[in-house]
């Protein structure tokens, strides 16, 4: 019970000075999330992931240990 009131205080809190900052602070943060995701830095770490990714996935099904495809039939 104490989460849930804490949830609820926190999003008023959140809304509250949400709308005191009004528009011109949602644009300041816009732009500086535009900037960020344009910047290098952005970029490689992008790149970073998504070669994780890559190498996390199998080359071919027959990669994957048949006790994961019974399960994922069921």
């Amino acid at each position: 019970m104490k989460f849930r009131m804490g949830l609820v205080v926190g999003f008023g809190l959140g809304y509250y000075f949400g709308a005191r900052a009004g528009r011109a602070r949602y644009e300041q943060m816009r732009r500086r999330l535009e900037r960020l995701r344009d910047s290098r830095l952005f970029e490689r770490m992008q790149a970073a992931v998504e070669l994780s990714v890559e190498r996390m996935r199998p080359e071919e099904p027959s990669d994957i240990p048949l006790h994961l495809v019974e399960q994922a039939g069921r």
